[in-house]
């Protein structure tokens, strides 16, 4: 069942990657999202990198978005089940970032 979420879901790039560790950090707005992804990425991250991304992680079950505020903007976040998937795709990128640590030396890392 992961490995069919995953394949769907296609985790494939960074934009998406850090989305879900932004959600896992707690509920986000959209908004917030993208300004964070532009801090982080130093580029500009526009809407239709976030939104459509956002609508497969809702019709998965992954994130769950609630109207707040008075334009009733959309709050995201992870559902048990995301937990769970953020998990899965965090611990089958740890050889990425094994291999990263080992190029850029444990002693910057650690």
């Amino acid at each position: 069942m992961a490995d069919k979420l995953r394949e769907r879901l296609k985790v494939n790039t960074v934009i998406k990657l850090y989305t879900l560790i932004l959600l896992a950090e707690g509920p986000k707005h959209g908004y917030e999202i993208m300004k964070r992804l532009e801090e982080i990425t130093g580029g500009s991250v526009g809407p239709s990198q976030i939104y459509p991304f956002l609508r497969q992680l809702e019709q998965a079950g992954i994130i769950e978005a609630t109207a707040r505020g008075p334009r009733d903007k959309k709050l995201y976040r992870l559902t048990e089940r995301g937990v769970e998937f953020v998990r899965d795709i965090l611990e089958g990128a740890m050889e990425l970032i094994q291999a990263a640590v080992e190029i850029i030396g444990r002693e910057k890392v650690c």
